[in-house]
Formats: structure tokens, C-alpha cells, sequence
């Protein structure tokens, strides 16, 4: 308790350490690779969400491979998300005593599981089986990556390595859509699966969250994996930040965390609502329905200027462009700028595409010659969205917390996101059919407009701040 904070550094043995790497050039190329590699589990898991999107015609079809009723189609796509309501608890337990690296890496045998069932027995139930099992892998890498990604940055790249989670999950959704209409549906499950393989021979050889090791007392570990994440000297930059991250643990970890530390303290259950306005308005948006149903929507409506099929495809892009932009925005910008600019643009996006299509099926007026304008407008919302929201949620989950309350705040925050994403996806057609699509729409864009005006006066600024000083200036704001 009242050690300094470097106690057990001098014990390090400097012999299993490079100390003659270049001079301390604050390069980010090491930190960038392991984000990258690790990143690769979210774009598997985002290309197993998808995976159905391509195969429900052919599933839906007499010569189905699995014969299934439109209903029973829409359990068998959302079935995903109740897995993944349940693994963020064992993940975390699995972060913080496994680690992170490890952690990651189990969710590869549970994909197995599923493409088993997928491939061999093909029933209805067997299929529900291999979503809710792919749910449960899903909810690994979507509980523990924004930790592992907070952790080996530096707090000058925190931002833009964070972001990876948004592109991973981008490419993740696009693959699916671009390759499933030209594949069987064994072939496309073979090539889904390709994507674990690669994530686990990517990342098999990175390094683990120097916090991880400074959580397990390993001084000498976290020394080491700091070297391996940073091209820099142990004298001029490795040396302080050991220093740092054991104090900063040193102060989280007094006693064994427990679901109550989350809401312990004034600061913490402020740090808790946070995340959570953030999550319920990025899910409550809409997005994954619209994604999921756009080519269902943009059948209904006539003279379209990018053939149905297709939109989807174009919106894959388009959130992939809006990722990749996050990550300079999310260090030069700052988080509270992107959020607003985001709930803003998505607002206005949402707003456009419900008056058009409230003109196109309520009332008389010809708007053939404007059907450009819905799926403009919501390719825009798209982008937008991607490139504010979705990877500040992230960002924000691993920077609010201290270290020994962080893997529960991220279990937390994937329970809350699951949640709220169900309920989009469950509710969208049975509301689009009573109210009109119109209304869906109008009701994301409320939800948006909601959000500008909770992000102004609530949300932080977190941008180049390290741990340490985002925890303070929570507490300083809190006693305001």
C-alpha cells in the first residue's frame, strides 16, 4: 500500500529487453499491427452476423437447403444476439484472468461448433443452435477488443487504434454481402470460417495488455510487452510508463473488483451513464435494421436509382469509408465533437429519408424523379454514424474506467448494446407494417435528435488524455 509506484521495476532483467531499439520516436507502427491483428476476430464476427443476409432468399426458396418459414427466418437471423446477450460476463471473468490475448483467441473453437451444425445437419433448430452459439463467440472478441485496444495505445493513439473496432466490424458486414450472392451456402460458411483462421494466425503472435500483467503483479511482463508494442528506449519512455500503468493500477485494484465497484462512487456511475446514453442512441438509431432490411425496404418502392439488391452493398461502403475516417478525426477532432457532428448529420439523414417515403406512400405526390433521395440519405446516415457514434461507444468503454472496473464496464456496455440492438431488429418490420416505414424512420431520427442534445451537455473529452487524467477530471466534474 504504500510502495512507490515503480517498486519491482528495478527488478526487471534488463538483459531480456532490447535496449538498443531505435531512439524514442513515438511510432505507432507496433501498436497499429497488434490493433489490427486483433481487430481481425471483429471482422470475422461481424461477417458471421451477416452471413444470413445473402442466404434468406435461397433459404426462404422451395429447394431451400434448410426449409424455413418467413417467421422463423427472422428468429433464425436475431438468434445471434441472445448469445451474445449472455458471454459478456464469462468474458470478462475470462479478460481479467486469462487475459486478453487468450480470451479472444477461445472464441475460434465455438465458430467450429457452429459451422458443425451449419454444414452437417441442417435443420431449422440446429441452424437457430449454431447463431446462438456463434452469438456466444461473438460476444468474446465485442467484450474484450476495446479493452485490449485502449490498452497497448499510447495515449496519443488511443483514438485511432480504438477505431479499428468500427472498420473491422464494417468489413466484417461487407464481406458476406459482396461474395454470398455468387456462393453456395456451404461454400460461403467455408469462406466465413476463413476469416477465424486468420484472425487466430494474426494474432496468435502479438503481444497481451501490459495492464493484464500489471493486474497479475508481473512487472517484468508488463516491461515486456510494452517493448514489444513501442519503438522506443526502456530508459526514455518504457521506464515511465510501467511507472504509470502500476499506479494506475495500483490505485484500481486496492481490493478484488466486484460487480459493485461499476456503481461504487458518484465518479463511477457517472462513468456507467455515460457509456450507456451513448449505446442506447447509437443502437436506438436503427442502424442495424435498416442495414438488414434495406433491400426488403427499397423493393417496396419503385424507380429506385440503385436496383435493391445492390443498396446494401453501397451502404457496406459507405460504412467502411465513415470507420476509416474516425480514426484521424478521433485524435485531432475529439470524441464530444464527433458524437455531436454525428447526431446531427444522422438526425437530418433519418428526417429526409422519412419525409420521402411518407410522400411515397401517404400521399399523391410523383416523387419518382427524387428516388435518389432515400437511399442518399441513408447511405449518409450511415456514414455518419460509423464515423462518430459507433467508435466513440467504443472509445469511451475503455477510457472512463480504471483498470479494475474496465472488463465489467465493457461487459456491461456489450449487454446494453445486445439489448437495445435485439429490440431494433425484432421490432422493425411489425412497426414498419402497423405505422408505416415512415415512422420507423422518423422515430431513429428522434432518437438522434434526442442525442445532441445529451452528448452537449454530458459527454467528456477525452482526446490525448491518459487514464489517469480522464479518471480525474471525471471526479473534478462530479464534485462541480
Amino acid at each position: 500500500m504504500g510502495e512507490q509506484p515503480a517498486t519491482g521495476f528495478q527488478h526487471i532483467e534488463y538483459t531480456q529487453l532490447n535496449l538498443h531499439q531505435r531512439e524514442a520516436s513515438q511510432s505507432r507502427w507496433k501498436q497499429y499491427m497488434a490493433g489490427i491483428a486483433a481487430s481481425t476476430s471483429i471482422i470475422a464476427s461481424g461477417a458471421w452476423f451477416c452471413w444470413p443476409a445473402p442466404l434468406l432468399p435461397r433459404l426462404l426458396d422451395q429447394d431451400s437447403p434448410v426449409p424455413m418459414t418467413p417467421e422463423e427466418a427472422s428468429w433464425m437471423v436475431s438468434f445471434i444476439e441472445v448469445g451474445t446477450l449472455i458471454s459478456p460476463f464469462p468474458a470478462t471473468l475470462m479478460a481479467d484472468y486469462l487475459g486478453r490475448k487468450h480470451s479472444m483467441l477461445l472464441c475460434t473453437p465455438l465458430f467450429v461448433v457452429s459451422v458443425a451444425l451449419i454444414i452437417y445437419i441442417r435443420t431449422l433448430w440446429s441452424l437457430c443452435l449454431a447463431r446462438f452459439i456463434q452469438g456466444l463467440a461473438m460476444g468474446i472478441p465485442y467484450t474484450v477488443l476495446p479493452l485490449y485496444l485502449g490498452e497497448i495505445a499510447s495515449s496519443e493513439a488511443r483514438g485511432a487504434i480504438s477505431s479499428f473496432f468500427g472498420i473491422a466490424w464494417s468489413l466484417g458486414c461487407l464481406f458476406p454481402y459482396c461474395i454470398g450472392p455468387y456462393l453456395s451456402y456451404n461454400s460461403l460458411t467455408y469462406a466465413t470460417f476463413l476469416l477465424n483462421i486468420i484472425f487466430v494466425a494474426c494474432f496468435i503472435w502479438q503481444p497481451e495488455s501490459p495492464y493484464y500483467y500489471a493486474l497479475r503483479n508481473k512487472p517484468n511482463k508488463v516491461a515486456v510487452m510494452l517493448v514489444g508494442l513501442r519503438d522506443s528506449t526502456l530508459e526514455d519512455l518504457i521506464k515511465k510508463e510501467v511507472e504509470d500503468i502500476q499506479l494506475e493500477v495500483r490505485k484500481s485494484s486496492e481490493e478484488k473488483a466486484s460487480w459493485k465497484d461499476v456503481i461504487a462512487t458518484p465518479t463511477d456511475r457517472k462513468a456507467l451513464f455515460l457509456i450507456f446514453i451513448v449505446g442506447v442512441v447509437s443502437f436506438l438509431s436503427g442502424q442495424n435494421a435498416i442495414l438488414t432490411y434495406s433491400t426488403d425496404t427499397f423493393s417496396k418502392f419503385s424507380n429506385n436509382f440503385i436496383p435493391p439488391e445492390f443498396i446494401t452493398i453501397a451502404i457496406g461502403i459507405v460504412i467502411l469509408i465513415g470507420s476509416c475516417i474516425s480514426i484521424p478525426t478521433s485524435d485531432t477532432l475529439g470524441r464530444r465533437f464527433l458524437l455531436l457532428m454525428s447526431s446531427v448529420t444522422c438526425a437530418i439523414s433519418l428526417f429526409i429519408a422519412s419525409g420521402y417515403f411518407y410522400l411515397d406512400s401517404n400521399t399523391n405526390v410523383d416523387v419518382s424523379s427524387y428516388s435518389w433521395v432515400a437511399p442518399v440519405a441513408i447511405m449518409a446516415f450511415n456514414f455518419f454514424i460509423n464515423a462518430g457514434m459507433h467508435p466513440v461507444c467504443v472509445m469511451y468503454t475503455s477510457e472512463l474506467f480504471p483498470t479494475k472496473t474496465r472488463g465489467i464496464a465493457s461487459c456491461i456496455s456489450s449487454m446494453n448494446l445486445t439489448f437495445f440492438s435485439l429490440l431494433v431488429l425484432k421490432f422493425y418490420e411489425s412497426i414498419s407494417v402497423a405505422m408505416g416505414i415512415y415512422f420507423t424512420y422518423l422515430s431513429y431520427a428522434l432518437v438522434c435528435f434526442i442525442g445532441v442534445f445529451l452528448f452537449y451537455f454530458m459527454m467528456p473529452e477525452t482526446k490525448g488524455k491518459t487514464f489517469l487524467e480522464i479518471r480525474e477530471a471525471l471526479v473534478k466534474s462530479q464534485n462541480k
